[in-house]
């Protein structure tokens, strides 16, 4: 099969910018893909601004220059400037180099994922040529412009104004897709709450799985404080912020936090002056592995709905529990009271689950225990790329789901 791949990013030797889970997915699944025969281009924006073409592992990786005022994900002040890019964005005709590319690979379906830089134009490009559209849902880029429905230090409770003119044009050309992937039922409860995708078109729910290079390890207890560890973006919307002023609650010296991830200077001392007293160790990157090996319970804080978070099945995967906010997908995934648990996403519920913990060690042990009862039986990437491929099949032959039918797929 010929499969045309759209993602915003793609990481690459030559640009290896990573800045979500989306990209680190798509990497992954365009190289098993390859693996099982398949040939696959991928369509990326140019951060550089230039068109180039790189080959990795077998995947042809196209650099498509942005018709912006800016490249994606590149950080502006001005807010003006942003919205400015954000209406070009959803407005703009995607770049003639799309079509040619399509033109000259006539491949047998497009399956698109993030598409910030690109637009959802490449769906009409891509109906030119009558091929069958597969869209997988990773963040809310259809109907919000900052992907994220988070505003004012709060998750939108409904869609704003602003995001509704913004995304309108993305919004009206969702009727070129023929069917619909989401990474959690969550995430497309919210879109079709939105009057997307909410009946006319097949949907699914493939559930991201973890890495392949996270190892299981055994839990280190034992005297001394609870180590608990929080991986991934410090973005506001991922509640690091909640999870200091949760630990300041604390008692001194019964817990110790490890935070992994960029961050800067400034934020750390803002993040330590939220909990002064507490133990708190910034680590920076570190292989995820490694980071789980050193802690015990990993806090997963968000507020915002967190479509699949790869770093919270990671760290089921590793063997280690994890205390979660019941944001979006995330009490998809924590077995609440057996592989983890859900806790209010406020100070005083986080630091409750907590102290909890210290108080009683053995519900870590006992859901580390659980962990290693269910790792062999665990949906591994190779289940995600057949379900893939199932639905890849059904939309060549025609058949799928019936409409607004949503085939989720069990997590194990």
């Amino acid at each position: 099969m010929r499969i045309a791949i759209c993602n915003a990013l793609y990481p690459t030797p030559d640009d290896p910018l990573i800045f979500g889970g989306a990209e680190v997915f798509v990497r992954q699944f365009a190289e098993e893909l390859v693996q099982r025969g398949d040939t696959v281009t991928v369509l990326r924006a140019s951060l550089k601004g230039r068109r180039s073409t790189e080959n990795v592992n077998g995947v042809t990786v196209e650099f498509i220059p942005v018709r912006n005022l800016f490249p994606p994900f590149e950080e502006r002040k001005n807010p003006l400037v942003r919205l400015a890019w954000h209406a070009i964005d959803d407005r703009i005709h995607a770049s003639g180099e799309i079509q040619r590319i399509l033109d000259a690979f006539a491949p047998d379906l497009l399956h698109s994922h993030t598409l910030n830089g690109l637009s959802t134009d490449v769906w009409r490009m891509a109906k030119r040529l009558e091929l069958p559209i597969l869209h997988t849902m990773h963040d809310y880029y259809l109907i919000c412009p900052k992907c994220s429905r988070f505003k004012s230090g709060a998750s939108c409770q409904a869609t704003c104004g602003s995001c509704r003119v913004l995304s309108d044009n993305r919004r009206r050309r969702t009727a070129l897709v023929d069917a619909v992937v989401s990474v959690s039922q969550r995430t497309l409860d919210i879109h079709r709450e939105n009057g997307v995708f909410d009946g006319s078109k097949p949907t699914y729910v493939v559930r991201n799985v973890p890495n392949p290079a996270i190892v299981f390890s055994e839990l280190t207890h034992g005297p001394g404080p609870l180590t608990i560890g929080y991986l991934g973006r410090f973005s506001e919307e991922k509640g690091v912020r909640l999870l200091l002023e949760a630990v300041a609650c604390l008692r001194p010296g019964s817990v110790r936090l490890l935070l992994a991830g960029r961050v800067s200077d400034a934020e750390k001392e803002t993040l330590k002056a939220l909990a002064p007293e507490a133990d708190v160790d910034f680590v920076g990157f570190v292989s995820p592995s490694d980071f789980y090996r050193q802690v015990q319970v990993v806090v997963m804080p968000s507020i915002w709905h967190e479509p699949g978070s790869l770093a919270l099945v990671d760290a089921l995967a590793a063997g280690r529990p994890v205390i979660g906010t019941p944001f979006g997908g995330i009490p998809e995934i924590i077995e609440d009271g057996v592989t983890g648990w859900i806790a209010e996403a406020t100070p005083q519920g986080m630091s409750a689950a907590i102290s909890r913990l210290v108080a009683e060690p053995r519900l870590v042990v006992a859901a580390h225990e659980a962990l290693a009862e269910k790792r062999h039986a665990r949906r591994a990437f190779s289940d995600v790329v057949d379900d893939y491929q199932s639905i890849y099949s059904s939309l060549l032959r025609g058949r799928s789901n019936s409409p607004g039918t949503a085939a989720v797929l069990p997590l194990k």
